[in-house]
């Protein structure tokens, strides 16, 4: 039995996540709804990373001007961590929450640096609730992975970005995906190809320190890593 504090946050928020074991979207909601009283100090326990780095890469990709301005949608929001970065990273203007998990949205909201949230589960068919071009960037931390948002929901991402604007996107490399990881970056191959996104970088960080979590719980130990990608849409596309 696990004794230490980030054994503890591993084993309820990794070893038990419902994605890992085939479980449906009803499931994982239930997992995400009941995580949010802890999520916040669980993901400071085990050093996670991805919030700030989707956040500084999103700074570097724009002008201070554009930072005071950009309206944002944060894409898988959770507990709000990605979006607190990016106020932290200078963002100031609009910033809308999405999030299939209601218990999540909850903390979110509380944090006090949302416009508004939507709880939405974003697949093929079940599209994104907002106009066309409503957006100056996309962030998704932690969104796009297995029992989470398909890669064939990188188009519905782009129909709501303007021209020019980025998705910020972090991904988890970890070795129970790598059919998700096959079919992610097949699916960024087909949209370059066609002209409808480029990738502007695509970068290796680490995603967690899990240096004393327990050997018999931990596994493989790149695990703990992730990307961070920043892929445009080109000018000139609705």
């Amino acid at each position: 039995m696990a004794h230490t504090p980030i054994d503890e946050v591993f084993k309820r928020g990794f070893i038990k996540f419902p994605g890992h074991h085939g479980r449906d979207c009803s499931d994982v909601m239930d997992f995400f709804n009941g995580r949010g009283v802890n999520y916040d100090n669980d993901m400071k326990i085990v050093t996670y990373t991805a919030p700030e780095v989707a956040a500084q890469k999103a700074a570097s990709l724009v002008s201070d001007k554009q930072k005071e301005i950009f309206k944002v949608l944060d894409l898988g929001a959770g507990t709000g961590l990605g979006g607190a970065a990016l106020r932290r990273a200078g963002f100031l203007g609009d910033m809308s929450a999405l999030d299939g998990s209601a218990g999540m949205l909850k903390f979110a909201m509380e944090k006090g640096i949302y416009s508004d949230s939507t709880e939405h589960i974003l697949t093929l068919s079940n599209p994104l609730p907002y106009s066309d071009q409503s957006f100056d960037m996309a962030i998704g931390v932690g969104s796009f992975g297995k029992a989470m948002m398909e890669p064939d929901c990188l188009q519905e991402v782009l129909r709501v970005l303007k021209p020019d604007s980025y998705i910020i996107a972090t991904v988890r490399m970890y070795t129970e995906i790598q059919d998700y990881k096959v079919r992610f970056y097949a699916e960024l191959d087909r949209l370059e190809a066609a002209g409808l996104i480029k990738v502007c970088s695509r970068e290796k960080f680490l995603h967690y320190k899990w240096e004393e979590v327990s050997d018999k719980l931990k596994g493989v130990a790149s695990d703990q890593y992730g990307e961070v990608l920043a892929l445009q849409k080109p000018a000139g596309l609705n």
